[in-house]
Order: structure tokens, then sequence, then C-alpha cells
């Protein structure tokens, strides 16, 4: 379902716990967490310069003192806070001696009013050592920052409160400091992040395009080779290799198909038939056991996958005489074993280790085990095992690679939230019983800051949690009874408590009505201390700017820490985006490239099949190039995987021509480009390379026209052919159109297909010549 956050965004919820069914606000950018760090730094300069000027001091001291604060804010903010600066380098360790000098030597000229600039220090060294020493630094400086005071006199309370402001301001330092910089790190880590889960999503579908098509193009070169061999001397064994070569194409041509409908999902059912009849149709005598009832598809993709290797290997083998292939399920797992009496890819010349070793690692992906090796009886066994509920190795690769931002984060993040609110409470609590020690008012002003707090950390700050608009107007309004209400009977000044409401106001409320009541808030503030008997500016100016300053860190910390936690989310759904983004990139390019080479490979091979035994010299021709088109398509699959395919439209043009006359076309070419820049002659020839697949598809005419000519700084392509009766709208022809104009629109371009005059069929494309590279790559990751 959806819900609205505070800035009226969109988000998704879910129950399962985890990051992902958490709340969905709308992300903090790293301007407006930088922002909210320079507001409640300059408050805390604001507060330090109020005790200075309290303490009776000059104005040229007062300037001074301010100078002293811009450095000591300003190191913090523009060095510290810069999330490229190297907070274990020698040169940050130089600027935090700086701060400690600008922390602590105006002691011995500000005295007691200048004792809380330690705490800042203190933050700054939380950032810049490991754990283990920063931690002993910040209690030292603490220690140290208390131990100033004592020079002046202080009175026990003076003492409490002044160590607990100085662990609420070392750490409110500390957090929004850190969570702002890991804020803009996460941010600018997204386009990373989703470029290494393409490159780990590339890397699979190389393994994948190699076990699925790589076998299968593998073994028509050299039954081709055998073909032209036999071609004189057995034709009826040629005749034979031919018709294995036309079976393997005609399958790997329903692959190709298959991926480009986005990754296929192999049958289970569909490849056991296949595979029983290839093992019958090769004399092997086998035995199939197989129960796959209620598996998962990715489960039931990664077995077919399996047995299409396994079996490959033993119809390699002709010294196979008995095959047994059985899948169980035991308990959690499922098990798979294919043994033979062959010698299996234990031999070193099988040719096959590099399927079983890409299969291994995709098992092992998902949890499971692949050993190949003896069994008992036997010569060879491939045994599998997987558990029942493996998931996707895509999604399983982008958890692990999100995982790179740490769960200690957000556990960090919410810890430093939930200390610093609660140094907030219990400083309220000093400042009460500095109002009065009468039991009756410190017993209401503890009951109503109980629940206060209760309400900040369970419902308004609690890292997850979905503020739903009704809850949160009721606990806003019992927050401001408990807030303002105690005040009647207790009859101080006493300012605890506003900064937790006003907070929450910009965490529950929409940004227009959550800033309204802030500075609501904080006008009650000012009124509530003048009423109260407050006269003095400086003292309603302290508690402003106090109350201000609370609010913000309540504010920033909660919404910094609910980031982090979306951050890491939104960061897997952005490695998914970007991975099915590379999936949709397989899929077209392997339909693109792959779809006329193994059509071809099938028309060239039924003719020379026809033609075996009635013409043998243009049988051979014929043969030769099905080879020659089975290496290209060979280097094709690679060039996929890698993500480089650059094709030339020139030799695309002749290998137009020659499969278009070997498909009995009457032809016809009209070429006048010139030079083109390599993009536009991809796109080109991608565009030629489809249009005659089609041509050869759905064409049952008898010629075929091509123009491609250049008129000023436009290129066009025009394909149209006689024979088709109604237009194709079938999955394989949308898929062509679609990737193929989202090709060319990348370049500017356009593609049209329809019916042209004489009820031919035609396809054209326009693409600009001048669009550049880097056009492209703004074009594609904009």
């Amino acid at each position: 379902m959806a819900t609205t956050d505070p800035a009226g965004s969109a988000r998704r919820t879910g129950d399962d716990g985890d990051d992902r069914g958490e709340d969905r606000g709308a992300l903090i950018a790293p301007a407006l967490a930088r922002a909210i760090v320079a507001v409640v730094f300059s408050g805390f300069g604001l507060v330090a310069l109020l005790f200075v000027q309290a303490s009776g001091k000059s104005l040229g001291e007062t300037a001074l003192a301010t100078v002293y604060l811009a450095g000591l804010l300003g190191l913090q903010y523009f060095y510290f806070g810069r999330p490229g600066t190297n907070l274990r380098s020698p040169q940050a360790y130089a600027a935090l001696a700086v701060q400690v000098c600008l922390g602590f030597l105006p002691l011995l000229q500000f005295g007691v009013a200048w004792v809380g600039q330690p705490a800042f220090v203190a933050g700054t060294v939380l950032l810049v050592f490991p754990p283990a020493v920063a931690w002993l630094g910040f209690a030292a400086v603490l220690v140290g920052g208390t131990l100033a005071r004592f020079p002046f006199g202080p009175q026990p309370l003076d003492v409490v409160y002044g160590v607990l402001g100085g662990i609420v301001v070392g750490l409110y330092v500390y957090g929004l400091t850190r969570l702002a910089r890991l804020i803009t790190e996460l941010h600018d880590a997204r386009n990373e992040l989703a470029a290494t889960a393409v490159a780990h999503e590339r890397l699979r579908f190389a393994r994948d395009l190699h076990d699925l098509l790589g076998l299968s193009l593998s073994a028509i070169a050299p039954k081709g080779e055998l073909a032209l061999r036999l071609l004189q001397r057995n034709p009826e064994r040629a005749k034979r290799e031919l018709s294995e070569i036309l079976g393997i194409s005609r399958r790997t041509l329903a692959d190709v198909r298959s991926v480009a409908r986005v990754y296929r999902e192999m049958s289970l059912d569909e490849e056991t038939r296949s595979l029983e009849s290839m093992l019958a149709a090769s004399n092997v005598e086998f035995r199939m056991q197989l129960d796959h009832r209620g598996l998962s598809p990715q489960v039931r993709t990664m077995l077919a996958a399996v047995l299409r290797v396994g079996v490959a290997d033993v119809l390699r083998h002709e010294e196979v005489r008995q095959c047994e292939i059985s899948l169980r399920q035991q308990d959690d797992l499922v098990v798979l074993d294919i043994i033979h009496d062959g010698g299996g890819s234990s031999s070193p010349e099988s040719g096959a280790r590099d399927g079983f070793d890409n299969l291994a690692v995709l098992v092992a992906r998902a949890g499971g085990t692949l050993t190949v090796g003896s069994g008992s009886g036997w010569r060879f066994r491939l045994h599998v095992t997987l558990p029942v509920t493996a998931g996707s190795p895509a999604e399983d690769e982008v958890a692990e690679l999100t995982e790179s931002v740490p769960r200690i984060a957000t556990k960090l993040a919410g810890a430093l939230v939930v200390a610093v609110l609660c140094g907030f409470a219990a400083q309220a609590v000093v400042r009460l019983v500095y109002e009065t020690t009468a039991p009756g008012p410190v017993a209401v002003g503890l009951a109503s800051l109980i629940p206060v707090l209760f309400l900040q950390l369970a419902y308004f700050s609690r890292p997850g949690v979905r503020l739903r608009p009704r809850a949160s107007y009721a606990l806003l309004a019992a927050q401001a009874l408990l807030v303002y209400v105690p005040l009647l009977y207790i009859q101080v000044p006493w300012t605890g408590l506003p900064g937790f409401l006003a907070g929450s106001a910009l965490l529950a409320l929409r940004p227009a009505l959550g800033w309204t009541v802030f500075v609501a808030v904080v006008a009650a503030t000012a009124w509530v201390q003048v009423s109260l008997g407050a006269f003095l500016a400086r003292d309603i100016g302290f508690n402003l700017v106090l109350t201000v300053n609370n609010a913000l860190v309540t504010f920033g910390l909660t919404w910094m820490a609910r980031s982090v936690r979306q951050l890491r989310a939104t960061r897997r759904e952005l490695a998914e985006v970007a991975v099915a983004e590379e999936r949709l990139r397989f899929a077209r390019d392997v339909h693109d490239l792959l779809g006329l080479s193994l059509s071809a490979i099938t028309l060239k091979s039924e003719l020379a099949h026809r033609l075996i035994m009635v013409d043998q010299s243009r049988a051979r021709t014929e043969l030769a190039e099905v080879l020659a088109i089975s290496r290209h398509a060979l280097a094709d699959v690679r060039s996929v995987a890698s993500g480089y395919h650059e094709l030339s439209l020139e030799e695309e043009c002749r290998t137009t021509e020659s499969l278009l006359a070997a498909a009995d076309l009457d032809v016809r070419l009209d070429v006048d480009y010139g030079d083109l820049p390599s993009e536009v002659s991809t796109v080109l020839a991608t565009v030629l390379r489809e249009g005659v697949t089609n041509v050869l598809r759905h064409s049952k005419g008898e010629r075929c026209e091509i123009t491609i000519r250049r008129h000023g700084d436009t290129v066009h392509l025009h394909i149209v052919n006689d024979g088709v009766t109604e237009p194709p709208d079938n999955d394989n022809w949308g898929n062509g159109i679609r990737n193929l104009s989202d090709r060319l629109a990348a370049l500017g371009g356009e593609l049209s297909a329809g019916f042209e005059d004489g009820g031919r069929f035609g396809l054209r494309a326009r693409v600009p010549v001048s669009r550049g590279v880097a056009g492209v790559v703004a074009e594609e990751y904009r």
C-alpha cells in the first residue's frame, strides 16, 4: 500500500522488517544534510557568544571570541565534514591539533564562558581516530573540559550539567558530521554500485551464454568440417551431419528467442523431453527418475542448465553405452546425479571442463555444490545439490554487493539518536532542578518528560517507523500538552522539552505545515519565558537558540539516520534496476546479433542438405559459409558478454546480399553513405541485420530492395520486400522493432515499419551522422 511522508512523497511499506520494507520517505539530500549541520553548528556558536557576552567581556573580546569560534566550527564543517577528507591523514591530525588549541586555550582569556567548547573537540576526536582510541580520546577531552570548570568554583549541578552537555554536544557533533558525510558518500556511490552490479551481471551472463549457446555453436563447426570432408566419399554420412547441424541451429535459434524474452527461464519438462530424445537417438541406454515437484522457477532453470551440459558431455563420448539420471529431494535439498560409463570430463581431451566450471560457479552462488568425478562401478559421475529455496543468482549478487554498506552504519545511526535524545532529556531535568528544588514541580516535570521522550523514541524518531498522518496529528497534540500544560503548575521558565515538539513537527508533517508549527513552538517558548518572568533579552535569546538547536538536532539526526537506512535499501534497488537494464541489453543484443546468424546457418544448412546429392560444388560453398557464419556467431557471443559489439555496415551489406541470394530472392542494393561514425555504422548494421532476418522469417516473396543513402547530415536506410500478406505481430518481430527503435532513439534517430505502395512491406531508419559518442553515453545514463 502507499502512505505519504512529511515531504509528501509516496513510499512503500512492508512487514518483513528489513530495510526494504521500512519507511520509504523522501531521502534527505546531501545539501539539506549539510544545511542542517551548518545551522546547528551556528546555533552552538551563538550560544557560546551569548555566554561570553554575559560574562561582561568587551566588544573587542567578543569579536575575538567570534574569530576563535569561526575557526573551531569552520574546521569542523569545511574540513572534517567534507566527504573527500581523509580523516586518518597527517593533515587531519594537524587540523585536530588546531581545534584542540581553539577549544582549550581561550579558557585562559574567557574563563567559565568558554567551558562548553572542548565538547565540540570531543566530537571531532570520534571522527578522526579509530574506535578503540577515539572513545578514550573522547573521554579524555570531556574530563579535561570538566576539570577546566573547577578553578571557577562550580556548583555540583554545574558539573553535572557540564558533563551531560559535553557528552551530548560531542555525540551530536560526531553524529551530524558522520551521517552527513555518509549520506553524501552513499549518494555519490550509487552509480559505482550500479556499475559494479552490472559488471557482475555481465560476468554471470557470459557464463550462462557460454552454457546456453556456446556449446551448441561450438558443435556446428566440427560437424560442418566433417561434412565437408565426407561430401565426396560419403555423401549419405555428410547428409546426416548436415541434419544434425540443422537440428542444433534450430534449437539454438529457439534459445536465442527465449533469451530475447528477457533472460529465459528454461523449462525443465521440455529440456527433459529433448534430452531423452537425444539420448535415444544416440543409442545410449538410459534411465531417468526425476522428481521436481514444487521447485521454484530459479531452481528448475538451474537444474535444466545442469542437465543440458551433463547430457552434452554424455553425447560427446562415443564410448558411452549406459547412463542414469536421477533427481530427488532430500529434506531442504535437491540432489541431481548424472552417471555414465564413458570417460566424461575427467578426460583432458573432453573440452567440456569450462562448461562444468561455469555451472559450478552458478550452483555455488545459489548455495549448492557441483562435483565431477568417478562413481562406484562407473567411469563418470556428476553430482549436484541445491537448496530447495535457492534464489536467482542476480538477486543474490545484488544483495551481496549492497552489504558493502554495513548494517553497523544503520545501528550506529540509531544508537546516536537514542543517546543524544536521552542526553537532551537528562539536561532538561538538570535545568528544571536549577529553576526549582520543590518536589512537586520536579515530579510533574519528570512525569511530563518521560512520556515526551517515550513518544520521541518510540514513534517520531524511531528508525523505520511509518508516520501515519492521523496518528502523527494525535501524538503531536499529546506531546504539545505534555510540554506546555505542566508549565502552568511548575510556574518557572523551564525550556527543556519544546525542542522535541518542534523537531517532531518537522519529522511528521508536510514541510510547509511542519515549519509553521516549528516557528509557532519557538514563538510559544519566547512567550512562556516572558509570561513566567524571564525579562532579560539575553536569557530569552539563549533559551530560543537552545530550543531551535535541540529541534534541529532532533530532526537532523533522526532524518539522517532514516536516510542511511533507506539509502542502504535504495542502493539495492538502484543496483537491481541497473542489472535489469543490463539484462535487457543482453537480451536485445543476443536477439539482434545472433538471430540473423542462426537464421543464416539454418537456411544455408537446409540449402546444402537439398543440394548435396545434386550439386556438390554448390553444397560445398554453402557449407563453407555455414562454417564462417558459425565462427562469426561465436565471436558475437563473446562480444555480447563483454559489452563490445561494433559492427561493420559494409561487411553486413555483403553478408546480406549473399544470404538473400541463397534464399532465392532477387536482391537490389543501392548503397552510398560515405564515412560514418562507428556508433552510427553499428546501429545501421544492426537495423539491416534485423530487417533481413525478418524478411527471411516473414516474407514469401521474390524481391528485396535495400537502400542506404546519406542526405546531408542524415543517413537513411530503407528495406522493402514483397510477399508479406499481413503485418508481423509476433513477439520476435515486436522485440526486434522495439530494440531497434531504442537504439536509434539513443542516437537521435527514428524507425518506422509498415505497408507501402504495391502491397510491399518496408522498414525505414533515419539517424543523424553528427551525434557523438558523448551524446550517446549521456542519453543512456541520463
